[in-house]
């Protein structure tokens, strides 16, 4: 069957209304979708929070981590992997409902903007009739008496968390989900015993049997859970198992459970059937869909091809793609945020649609997808689980856990946030560190798991929502974060073993204590660039992408867009450079192709992004157009090189009234974000006089002269490129930790001479003038700036609204915002994206970059005019009197 593809956009899902906080997964609603349970599925992974649930009394009887197996007959059965117990079996009500999709992933299924909030309390909670529940103790013990304590190391968690990973591997270890032509087997260890268990419902009553296939050897006993005690509600009562073999342990809620152990080869007691069934399931999803690829003609220097998703399907599955990765043919595996795997064929370019096959499902939020040696390991709230389709169908049937070892709380926020492939073996794991309620042991941690999955090191700490990128060249670890408490705007790190990055959740406030020195970033993006940052890419191995080649791209969420970093060799500080923007929907992770050599990008709506569409894939790609990127942005004590792969005109690199720079730092501190500081801690930015611009002798490389370089979290250039065939205007945005000397004859130079001698008649008015609001208003008045911005002065009028119906009819369009009331307003822009207060450093930007953010309304399209950039129009000083002017509005309406 073949299915061809429409677009589904986040407006469309909007029309629905708002979610009942306990719609079922079967639910039917006015929805394209079907439920977020799969209907075809035998299971789904899922937090469960059954701590105030009919009879289950015990306040601890929350599974993080939990696999949910369908039963039957309106049952259901929670097994918790990490403690290797079975948390809850209930029955549904009458109306058939089990569940509240409440949680992250379920709550904004149908509704990509309805997040679950912070904390452990708006979770999946069972609903109908509890049959069977242990507390949050381990299911199996091993040695001649069991207990009833937790062996887990509780590590910095609070004492009041519960998810401290997985019991030690002495006791036991979970070992994955097998789908089976009869249901779903769970296996793990304990002990020195292999354990093969199978969930049945038995008969008209309540009755569940637990059966068991029991092989290998071990010299004491293991002990299983048989669920509450009937002398103490806290604790369980337990089975003791001493020999390999076929049994099963009968539950029944509120009656004495029994344990019928048999020997292997012989009858079943009662004509009860003990055997595991161990054929693969068949073939489940045996539609293939496939979908267009929209190309991008060749304006600019990089564009991407819209890829459709698989929707609809079938299935009716929505679709949000939250990670992937290629295999080596070409081919790419994709994971979807409500726990689902798809294979895309075609994705080379040349190709005009893409085949999909549905590969695996029931997984917890997953939010990367990591191909080593062509077999699929997929990071979730699980674990890393590793994909394998034993019967080679076309679909996996093995989730073997390669890895849980990483603890995981039921936290909404504490994701598995990234996942890289270490060359060698293993991954590096990125964990999500806000807390709403209690915290984990390694929220905000990055941590390297071991090649085998058994252990892990800790990395790194202090991050609140890290996103990473690996390079297998050189080893280099980097990670962006989120904006936040301690976080004053975007950060790219460069990973160090043992350092502390600084984040302290906000629910910590009046106690926190960084346990070391903040470790600085490579680079701060500000906020009204990337507002939310998200994964890196290196450009290096199979890539294809020109002036992108050997680099780094850093991926931004909120406005989706790709930058290019550059990392200082031997200096923890860079620059980053704006690429390329326009993604209809939010994009999170990137991978090479090895086949094309193109970089592929997706992402997911769910957190707030300028695009309009739920979910993404794109390839960019070079168009052969020149590029203006430049090669590298580098920082030194008397200015600024930054280097092309075109020649530059020295006529127009000599006109000094095609730059201007400016520089602020940030506060970091618990206030959520910071404002800009001037280097002396006011708040604002500083202008730096350009003195002199020289060009190297293959005229690739620029050289700023700066007077008064010094240190700061941000030094913005802005530029007209000095060349009669590229008309833009650029900026490009360092961070300065120290400051080198840098030899220019060594980088190509004439001379390693650079005038500094400031002429301020160059860049001002042959004197240094100071900056103020009559001045401001006098040349927005020469400049005809009140034409399109009102003002309030010399009786003009405040406009209407962008775009108001006259009494003819006919619309009335302001051409440009009013200024009166504009300084510390919120604005919202074209691209999604706005700025909660107003600034200098946004103001600035509008004045000599203005086409990068147009306030909603005022597109050219609606008014007819675009505003032009002032760079090199207006001088330093002129810029300066222009803000305070607006400023002084701010009371006017």
């Amino acid at each position: 069957m073949t299915i061809r593809i429409s677009v589904l956009t986040a407006a469309v899902l909007a029309s629905f209304g708002p979610l009942a906080a306990q719609d079922q997964a079967h639910l039917e609603i006015d929805s394209p979708f079907g439920s977020y349970v799969a209907e075809d599925f035998p299971f789904f992974s899922q937090t469960l929070d059954a701590r105030e649930f009919g009879k289950v009394t015990q306040p601890t009887n929350l599974t993080p981590r939990g696999i949910i197996v369908k039963l039957g007959h309106d049952y259901y059965g929670c097994f918790d992997p990490d403690l290797l117990r079975w948390s809850l079996i209930w029955k549904a009500n009458e109306k058939g409902e089990y569940l509240t999709m409440d949680g992250m992933a379920p709550g904004s299924y149908r509704f990509p903007n309805r997040k679950a909030p912070a904390g452990q309390e708006s979770l999946p909670k069972p609903i109908g009739k509890p049959v069977y529940s242990t507390p949050a103790l381990p299911g199996w013990c091993v040695g001649e008496r069991p207990s009833n304590l937790d062996p887990r190391d509780r590590g910095n968690s609070d004492e009041a968390e519960i998810s401290m990973g997985p019991i030690p591997s002495s006791i036991g270890r979970f070992s994955g989900i097998r789908t089976t032509d009869k249901g779903v087997v769970l296996e793990y260890e304990v002990g020195g015993f292999t354990i093969r268990e199978q969930l049945k419902k038995v008969g008209v009553t309540d009755r569940i049997l637990r059966v068991l296939e029991v092989t290998g050897e071990s010299e004491t006993s293991i002990w299983a859970s048989s669920g509450i005690g009937s002398h103490h509600p806290d604790f369980p009562d337990w089975q003791e198992l001493t020999e390999a073999g076929s049994m099963s342990i009968t539950l029944w809620d509120g009656r004495k459970l029994a344990l019928n152990i048999q020997a292997e080869n012989t009858p079943p007691k009662n004509s009860e059937s003990l055997s595991i069934p161990s054929i693969p399931s068949p073939l489940i999803w045996k539609d293939k869909v496939t979908s267009s690829i929209q190309s991008s003609a060749s304006t600019s220097a990089f564009v991407f091809d819209d890829i459709a998703a698989p929707v609809p399907n079938p299935w009716k599955r929505n679709v949000r793609f939250s990670g992937f990765d290629f295999f080596s043919d070409g081919r790419a595996a994709l994971c979807t945020f409500d726990g689902d795997v798809w294979i895309a064929s075609g994705l080379q370019e040349g190709s005009t649609e893409v085949v999909w096959n549905r590969f695996a499902s029931g997984l917890h939020e997953p939010k990367t997808l990591c191909i080593v040696e062509d077999e699929i390991f997929i990071s979730d709230r699980n674990g890393i689980v590793h994909l394998q389709d034993t019967d080679l169908n076309g679909e996996a049937d093995w989730y073997e856990n390669f890895s849980n070892v990483v603890a995981q709380t039921a936290e909404t926020r504490e994701f598995a946030m990234d996942m890289v492939a270490i060359e060698g073996g293993g991954f590096y794991l990125a964990k999500g560190g806000q807390v709403g309620s209690t915290r984990g042991k390694l929220n905000g941690t990055i941590v390297k798991v071991s090649p085998d999955g058994r252990s892990y090191e800790v990395t790194a700490t202090g991050l609140r929502q890290p996103y990473i990128g690996y390079d297998s060249n050189s080893g280099i670890l980097t990670s962006s974060d989120q904006q936040g408490h301690w976080k004053p705007a975007t950060p790219i790190y460069r990973i160090e073993e043992g350092k502390y990055y600084g984040f302290q959740p906000a629910k910590f406030k009046d106690k926190a204590v960084h346990p070391a020195p903040i470790a600085p970033p490579e680079v701060w993006i500000p906020h009204f660039i990337n507002q939310s940052g998200a994964s890196q890419v290196w450009m290096n191995g199979p890539a294809k992408m020109g002036s992108l080649n050997d680099g780094l791209v850093h991926i931004g969420y909120n406005r989706p867009e790709i930058f290019k970093v550059f990392l200082d060799e031997g200096h923890q500080q860079g620059a980053v450079f704006p690429v390329l923007s326009g993604f209809p929907s939010g994009v999170l992770k990137g991978r090479i192709n090895p086949i094309d050599g193109r970089l592929y990008l997706c992402g997911f709506e769910i957190w707030g992004t300028s695009g309009d569409r739920i979910t993404g894939l794109f390839r960019v790609r070079p168009t052969g157009e020149t590029s203006w990127i430049p090669r590298r942005i580098h920082a030194s004590q008397r200015g600024v090189l930054l280097q092309f792969d075109q020649e530059l005109s020295p006529e127009l690199a000599a006109d000094l009234g095609r730059y201007s720079v400016d520089r602020w730092n940030y506060e970091q501190t618990h206030n959520y974000g910071s404002g800009n500081f001037k280097l002396n801690g006011e708040p604002g930015q500083e202008s730096i006089p350009v003195a002199s611009a020289q060009l190297s002798k293959d005229r690739k490389t620029l050289f700023l002269g700066l007077v008064d370089m010094l240190p700061s979290h941000t030094l913005r250039i802005t530029y007209r490129l000095p060349s009669p065939d590229a008309t833009q205007v650029d900026s490009a945005y360092l961070t300065i930790h120290s400051l080198q000397e840098l030899d220019l004859i060594e980088e190509g130079f004439a001379t390693n001479e650079v005038d500094l001698s400031w002429d301020p008649s160059i860049t001002s008015s042959g004197v240094i003038i100071e900056p103020t609001a009559e001045l401001g208003k006098e040349i927005a008045l020469r400049y005809g700036c009140i034409a399109c911005h009102a003002t309030g002065d010399n009786s003009q009028p405040v406009p209407a609204p962008p775009v108001a119906a006259s009494a003819e009819g006919a619309a009335q369009i302001a051409v440009g915002p009013a200024w009166i009331g504009l300084w510390r307003s919120h604005r919202t822009f074209t691209d999604g994206s706005f700025v909660k207060s107003v600034d200098e450093t946004y103001l600035r930007e509008s004045i000599l970059d203005p086409p990068r953010r147009v306030a909603e309304g005022f597109e050219t399209e609606k008014t007819g005019v675009g505003m032009p950039s002032y760079l090199g129009v207006l001088k330093d000083h002129e810029i300066d009197s222009i803000i305070l002017y607006i400023k002084s509005l701010a009371k006017k309406r």
